[in-house]
């Protein structure tokens, strides 16, 4: 009698090991599973922000270039030029307000081109120079990098269009300072998104005379 208790409590004992090790295997998928949704949660929650704040930044830069061209005096000048396969827009005697930084009424010329990052990507960057070089020819605007201001950075690529209602065309480039476009469209795709934004920003004066 001794030994068929003997037996049972061994079996027991047995079916009480399978018991913990069935229990434990349980736990661990069901741990593994609420790690993969908390996992997933957060990468899908970090996406969502990070194109949020990207939107954010795209909505600001159309809005700075929106305003920008709206509020563009008669008097400027503006031509096109391309350098290293990149085209830049080059404004003459225009105000100082293509940052979000207030810097008083100062005129002169004012540049705006993609510049490259040391992680390959570009940035949309402004120059401000007051000199007298500077108005004289394209040429004379010297690549002074610490002097670059940047707008937007991560952008994957970027392309002008200038619109003339004259001829009722768009063209890659403008080089006639005595005729403003009547509409410059921007587009380009910022790094990480797939999304390509793009915004037609309307020149109200297309002459440069009254």
């Amino acid at each position: 009698m001794n030994q068929t208790h003997t037996c049972a409590v061994r079996k027991r004992a047995g079916y009480l090991l399978l018991e913990v090790l069935l229990a434990l295997a349980v736990l661990s998928l069901a741990v593994v599973m609420i790690f993969q949704i908390i996992q997933t949660t957060l990468k899908v929650t970090a996406e969502i922000d990070f194109l949020q704040v990207q939107q954010r930044k795209v909505d600001s830069l159309f809005d700075l270039m929106r305003r920008n061209f709206c509020s563009m005096p008669v008097t400027a000048l503006f031509e096109t030029r391309t350098v290293n396969g990149s085209i830049q827009l080059i404004f003459r005697d225009a105000p100082f307000n293509f940052t979000w930084v207030r810097a008083g009424s100062s005129y002169g010329t004012v540049v705006i081109a993609t510049r490259p990052q040391p992680d390959g990507a570009l940035a949309l960057s402004i120059l401000q120079d007051t000199s007298e070089e500077s108005g004289s020819s394209s040429a004379g605007i010297e690549e002074r990098k610490g002097d670059w201001f940047a707008l937007l950075t991560e952008i994957d690529y970027l392309k002008w269009r200038f619109f003339s209602a004259q001829t009722g065309t768009w063209s890659p480039v403008w080089q006639d300072t005595g005729v403003k476009p009547n509409l410059v469209e921007m587009t380009f795709k910022l790094v990480g998104r797939e999304h390509v934004d793009t915004c037609i920003f309307r020149w109200p004066v297309a002459q440069t005379g009254p």
